[in-house]
């Protein structure tokens, strides 16, 4: 099935963001709640511009509205929602808009259909109760996985907080791989610089995404093993890729 992912420059999100996202795939229309997920406690960090052009787009569709991130090694959610401007940024769009710290959610055991590394896989609640789910990554490279974009900012929904000594020694490809059988992005919206990449696949994204960090994607295992737990190789979904520029 053909995912359109669409690539726009980065000035014009605010005011081109329904357009990409229904080029995209994706509709607006009446949510009950929205969780996104920006990378703010990873390595890369999408520009907050990004994420304000989105969120002000779902103030008349959405009755909640999450920014959610979980606790990492290097950072705390909420002093990260201070120091990038999301807890400002919040408060400007009214009280619909929450920013929240989902390692304190309530935690749901969910199984792996076919895993590579993890039989079953713990989540926030709300990742699992949100009518949609808008991943916010910016595109890097990354000395164990090669590619940290759309598939690996899922791992960042991982509650735990030492992530790193509980999943890298299963490999983060696999760990990677695992995640996206269970956690389903309904928009990814990438912080490439001066340019944005738009699409509803996080597979597909981040093909298109290596070329803006000069990766090849048959480098970058986790997209092999996502690509295969689709049904298709990755060869296969590299050809198919249809690419809308606004």
């Amino acid at each position: 099935m053909e995912k359109p992912v669409v690539i726009l420059n980065a000035k014009d999100l605010p005011s081109l963001f329904p357009e990409a996202a229904l080029k995209a795939g994706f509709n607006l229309q009446k949510f009950n709640l929205v969780l996104i997920k920006p990378n703010i406690c990873g390595l890369y960090h999408p520009v907050t511009t990004i994420l304000s052009g989105v969120l002000q787009h779902f103030e008349a569709y959405a009755e909640e509205v999450v920014i959610g991130e979980t606790q990492s090694g290097m950072h705390d959610p909420r002093e990260q929602f201070q120091q990038l401007g999301i807890n400002r940024l919040v408060k400007e769009l009214g009280d619909k808009f929450r920013a929240l710290d989902l390692s304190e959610d309530r935690a749901v055991i969910v199984k792996v259909p076919r895993p590579h590394a993890l039989k079953e896989i713990e989540l926030p609640e709300k990742v699992l109760k949100a009518d949609i789910l808008i991943n916010i990554p910016k595109v890097g490279t990354h000395h164990t996985t090669k590619l940290t974009n759309a598939l690996k900012n899922l791992f960042g929904l991982l509650p735990s907080k030492h992530k790193h000594s509980c999943y890298h020694p299963l490999g983060m490809d696999n760990v990677i791989a695992d995640i996206a059988q269970v956690v389903k992005t309904d928009l990814n919206i990438v912080d490439a610089g001066q340019k944005v990449i738009v699409g509803t696949d996080p597979l597909t994204v981040d093909v298109v995404a290596c070329r803006f960090v000069n990766l090849d994607p048959f480098e970058v295992r986790h997209l092999e093993l996502v690509s295969k737990d689709c049904g298709m190789d990755l060869e296969s979904v590299i050809r198919q890729l249809r690419i809308v520029a606004l």
